[in-house]
């Protein structure tokens, strides 16, 4: 009954619509749940509607909207929203405007009007609109309101809306010098001479001057190929789930940090085996415990993120390393050392790999110290392994790394660049770094030197989880302990990232707040 109800107001305002209109931008939408809403002019939906149940936040325009510029009845789809609120807001601008829901001279609503019709506060409002004009998409005028702007080149939106980045993400801040972009810009110029071969599929685990610019990138790190088979990969969480799955095919389980990286859990489930979080002291995981599990519990594979560890931040010092190598191999425990940040700092430990090349697959993302949208990740597995076996199972997860990305990777580290970017992203982590340790007290902070995020205790009475929500309207995203956990009850924790598209003024305003909103 509520269904057909529903259905014949949505009919109903439709037929209102002047043709031009109808369409689907102003399709309604009837909801399995029981709300009706429109893609565009009026709602992006209502609320749920059972029995009794009236339309709260429907907003459904039941005349037909004004040909003016004055776009007071739109209104953004955030139904599917999966990043900051705010960010979310522009993100539905810039598809609207792909889309011809709105033209160039709409003037939105004002951020009052929106901010009470779709129960946010105000500040969400404007730090997406601010967000929108920051990109392009909008501009605000003085006493006018906010108008969405012309475009010479209306084909550029998918552009635009590739910068709007997730910044929950763990990444490093982005590059801002100007020289620096443009001998970036150039590189990819240089490369495109390149065509048609980057455009081919190639060879299993990486073409030969890849592979060679990786030998050298790696050295940087103290790593050594001498009893390694070296792999160009799609990115870290591709290499680990080719290890995992080529490790334990024939059964056996996963050992790790109770808290850890929480793309692990993911790769774990997909391949069916069991993880088993590890309790962990001021060194990283107890030896002892390892040693029990591997017995009680069938641990095949130990994972290990040892050097700024995310999301804690410390770094496993040589003598745990020792003792953690000691027990795998009394074990035939095997080793997958994610060193996703071991290049970030000036002088870390020696990696897992060089103290027991036998057991340990190496993985060394770049995602990290040069940017995660490269999706480049180096993989050295031990000798004693056939090398066909792990090429079968990185082909089956990601057939290859982008012969485009791998080339431009290859030109950076040749000609020096990687090193001046890695060299700008440690400058401004150290910066942000320091805004957060003078502005946040100590006791409550988890944070070392050339790391882009920390690891946060609120006050009890804030809670984790509040505060996590409380960042979406800011520019450093924030992720609650509950998605690392494995095996334990998550504390009273989260992990903040300074790093991202946000602006070193932009991070400095969200560090403030943070801080204010903690005291």
């Amino acid at each position: 009954m509520t269904h057909s109800i529903l259905h014949s107001i949505a009919l109903h305002c439709t037929d209102t619509l002047p043709p031009s209109r109808v369409g689907r931008a102003t399709r309604p939408r009837l909801f399995s749940d029981g709300a009706v809403g429109y893609h565009g002019y009026g709602a992006s939906r209502a609320t749920q509607c059972g029995s009794g149940a009236s339309l709260i936040r429907a907003n459904i325009p039941c005349t037909a909207p004004s040909f003016s510029m004055r776009r007071s009845d739109w209104t953004p789809d955030l139904t599917h929203c999966d990043v900051p609120l705010f960010e979310g807001i522009a993100r539905a601008i810039a598809n609207d405007i792909a889309d011809g829901r709105l033209m160039p001279g709409d003037h939105l609503p004002t951020q009052r009007a929106l901010a009470k019709r779709i129960n946010l506060d105000v500040t969400t409002i404007a730090r997406g609109y601010a967000e929108a004009a920051r990109i392009g998409l909008v501009e605000a005028r003085v006493g006018s309101g906010t108008f969405v702007r012309g475009s010479k080149h209306p084909g550029n939106a998918s552009l635009r809306r590739a910068d709007l980045a997730d910044r929950s993400m763990n990444q490093p801040p982005d590059v801002h010098d100007e020289a620096l972009l443009g001998k970036m810009r150039t590189s990819m110029t240089t490369i495109s001479s390149l065509m048609p071969q980057l455009l081919r599929y190639q060879p299993g685990g990486g073409v030969a001057q890849d592979k060679a610019a990786a030998t050298d990138w790696l050295s940087r790190r103290g790593i050594l190929l001498d009893q390694h088979s070296l792999h160009i990969t799609a990115g870290a969480h591709a290499a680990i789930s080719a290890v995992l799955s080529t490790l334990l095919c024939h059964g056996g389980s996963i050992a790790c940090e109770s808290i850890t990286y929480p793309g692990l859990r993911g790769i774990a489930k997909t391949i069916g085996r069991e993880l088993h979080g590890l309790p962990t002291d001021q060194h990283g995981i107890d030896p002892a415990a390892l040693a029990q599990a591997a017995t009680r519990n069938q641990v095949r594979v130990l994972y290990q993120n040892p050097t700024l560890r995310n999301p804690t931040t410390e770094t496993v010092p040589m003598h745990r390393r020792v003792e953690i190598v000691e027990v795998a191999r009394k074990h035939g425990i095997a080793i997958i050392e994610d060193d996703a940040y071991g290049f970030l700092p000036v002088n870390p430990p020696p990696a897992m790999a060089m103290l027991a090349p036998e057991l340990t697959f190496y993985v060394a993302s770049l995602a990290k110290c040069l940017g995660p949208g490269l999706r480049i990740a180096y993989l050295l597995t031990p000798r004693v392994m056939e090398p066909e076996d792990i090429v079968e199972s990185l082909r089956a997860v990601s057939v290859m790394a982008s012969p485009l990305t791998s080339a431009l990777v290859t030109r950076w580290i040749e000609n020096g660049l990687a090193d001046a970017i890695l060299a700008a992203v440690r400058a401004e982590t150290r910066a942000r770094r320091r805004l957060l340790t003078q502005a946040l007290p100590s006791e409550c902070l988890d944070t070392s030197e050339f790391c882009f995020h920390a690891w946060i205790k609120p006050p009890a009475s804030l809670g984790r989880h509040r505060v996590v929500d409380w960042t979406r309207g800011y520019a450093l995203g924030a992720v609650a302990s509950d998605d690392f956990c494995i095996d334990i009850e998550p504390p009273e924790a989260f992990r903040f990232c300074l790093g991202g598209a946000a602006t070193f003024d932009e991070a400095k305003r969200a560090v403030e707040a943070l801080a204010s909103l903690l005291q």
